[in-house]
């Protein structure tokens, strides 16, 4: 089979670990062609241009890593859909976008979505049928696993790991931490840089020498991290997935996430779960996994245990059936 695939999502993202790990697992009998990366990825007219590549470039099947998908096609597609953080937390035209432009194409092709939360959204938001929708959950790399290194931080830290968007829930993280009842050697670790708002933020909480940033953290790098830290102190609003949540119970560190959208599937009743949007249920969950030794044993057994249902290999196995599954188109 020749596959076209939309390589332009290779980058430091969730999204380009997908699509490096169903690559480095592409079948024998398999012929991948690449998307020119030359078109932005931004555009609005990103689906025109998929159709042109198409057109272009031997295949019988085109895969997107994921939501855009070309605007025609005279071979079958099939993209992986993440989430729909655009229809909630991005501009008034990325929710038009996604409802009236992408969700018709998506009618026209196979989906592949990475939780049951996901999956219902697009069901429920943008009228998609069930059948047409592929659930393959992402892994987690054995390094998490098997790494022995333990980070440095000179102090013991709480980490987040993730961008800065409204819906990572960083200001209400901040705030229960300011709050909580621990010790006051405890850091909060952020990755990423600070930035003037969060500045301000960090001050008026009075917490200034207890909250850093580590910067850009490499692949190499992050297993260290998680395992070095007393907890994972991820608050999300939304998450299509949530992958720091399995890459810490894999570490051997507890997790303190969302009671919300995918984070309950994945964490499956091995972390500390509470309201995003009630900081004083954030706190509490911080004092009881941070002050109580035998609850935060117990969450790194249940947390070790739940990581091992998630593998890239099985992630790419299930995402190449599917490719292969689609009628060929000569």
């Amino acid at each position: 089979m020749e596959i076209l695939i939309d390589s332009r999502w290779d980058g430091d993202s969730g999204i380009g670990r997908v699509y490096r790990e169903v690559i480095k697992h592409t079948p024998s009998n398999i012929n991948i062609s690449k998307v020119n990366k030359s078109f932005s990825l931004g555009s609005p007219l990103s689906p025109l241009y998929l159709a042109w590549q198409i057109v272009n470039q031997p295949a019988n099947v085109f895969w997107s890593p994921s939501f855009m998908p070309p605007l025609y096609s005279k071979i079958p597609y099939i993209i992986t859909v993440h989430d729909l953080m655009h229809l909630y937390y991005y501009s008034k035209f990325h929710a038009y976008y996604m409802r009236y432009v992408l969700a018709p194409l998506f009618k026209k092709s196979q989906i592949i979505t990475v939780s049951e939360f996901t999956k219902q959204l697009l069901i429920t938001e943008l009228g998609l049928s069930g059948d047409s929708i592929n659930l393959v959950y992402n892994g987690v790399d054995n390094s998490f696993f098997t790494n022995k290194d333990i980070y440095i931080l000179n102090r013991p830290y709480i980490v987040y790991v993730g961008n800065r968007r409204a819906y990572k829930n960083i200001e209400r993280m901040i705030v229960a931490f300011s709050r909580a009842n621990i010790s006051k050697d405890m850091v909060f670790a952020l990755s990423g840089k600070s930035s003037p708002e969060l500045d301000k933020i960090i001050s008026k909480n009075n917490v200034e020498g207890r909250v850093c940033f580590l910067g850009y953290i490499d692949e190499e790098k992050l297993p260290s991290i998680y395992k070095g830290a007393s907890a994972l102190f991820y608050m999300s609003l939304m998450e299509g997935f949530g992958l720091p949540i399995i890459e810490a119970m894999a570490s051997g560190t507890p997790v303190i996430t969302s009671n919300t959208s995918s984070m309950v599937e994945i964490s499956n009743r091995a972390a500390a779960i509470c309201n995003p949007l009630n900081v004083r249920e954030m706190t509490e969950q911080l004092e009881l996994v941070l002050n109580n030794p035998r609850y935060k044993s117990e969450l790194q057994i249940k947390g070790l245990e739940n990581a091992k249902r998630f593998t890239w290999d099985k992630t790419a196995k299930q995402t190449w059936e599917i490719i292969t599954s689609m009628p060929i188109s000569a």
